[in-house]
């Protein structure tokens, strides 16, 4: 009995383990995707009792929203979906005060600030860099 639990616990630690990578390789895909269109800046919030979020802001060289995705979910087969209520804004536009008035619930709050702080430390680093 005790071999079978074992045998058990170990397909469900593959499954896990190639579900993982499955979804970590979709992800990565999708971001390739959309570099094509302009640098992406990419926020989550991670969730223990609520879904999780993950936002991806297409973002051009005057740092202006011209594409939002976004992705809810507990599972690893979550997707991603259009999320344009930021477009046309720049990212430093970008505020918890925005967020409440855009009617963004907290976890999509917390993903979309920080997108932005991300991308702040980012351009930083760039800067310490060069």
């Amino acid at each position: 009995m005790l071999l079978y639990v074992v045998a058990l616990a170990v397909i469900v630690w593959i499954m896990q383990l190639l579900l993982g990578l499955w979804q970590f390789k979709r992800f990565s895909n999708h971001i390739k995707n959309l570099r094509t269109i302009g640098r992406v800046a990419i926020g989550r919030a991670k969730g223990r009792f609520l879904a999780g979020v993950i936002v991806l802001l297409v973002i051009d060289n005057y740092c202006r929203i011209i594409k939002g995705e976004i992705m809810e979910g507990r599972t690893v087969f979550a997707d991603f979906k259009e999320f344009n209520i930021l477009n046309g804004l720049t990212l430093f536009e970008l505020s918890d005060e925005l967020c409440k008035s855009l009617n963004l619930d907290f976890q999509k709050s917390v993903a979309v600030m920080s997108a932005k702080q991300d991308y702040e430390n980012y351009q930083i680093m760039q800067q310490n860099e060069g």
